[in-house]
């Protein structure tokens, strides 16, 4: 098929069937050329406008460091603090046990 186009454009050059076929490729062509030229005008705009907006940066959360503890706590600092935890716990323990008791002299209730 290829051979008898050949022979028809060689004895035919200004067929208008051929011009018109010729015409239509290559609007085509040049239609998907503006599409790549076009595209590559929008992304050197988009480079060259974003050297221009202001860069945004986040502020760095400020947040409280803690001292970094030993592992193993000393047998006197664990004292201390067993200590410390017996105290405040037996103070629970006793305020608890005064609310117990107004509670129970205002419903008047006898324990004995």
């Amino acid at each position: 098929m290829g051979f008898i186009r050949w022979i028809h454009h060689l004895l035919n050059p200004h067929c208008p069937d051929c011009l018109e076929k010729a015409r239509c490729e290559s609007c085509e062509t040049l239609k998907i050329q503006l599409e790549i030229a076009n595209y590559d005008k929008k992304q050197m705009l988009d480079t060259i406008l974003s050297f221009t907006r202001p860069v945004v940066t986040e502020a760095p959360v400020e947040r409280e460091i803690e001292p970094i503890r030993p592992k193993t706590v000393p047998w006197s600092v664990r004292r201390r603090m067993v200590e410390a935890e017996d105290r405040e716990s037996a103070r629970l323990m006793k305020q608890k046990q005064a609310e117990i008791e107004e509670l129970e002299k205002e419903l008047e209730i006898n324990n004995g």
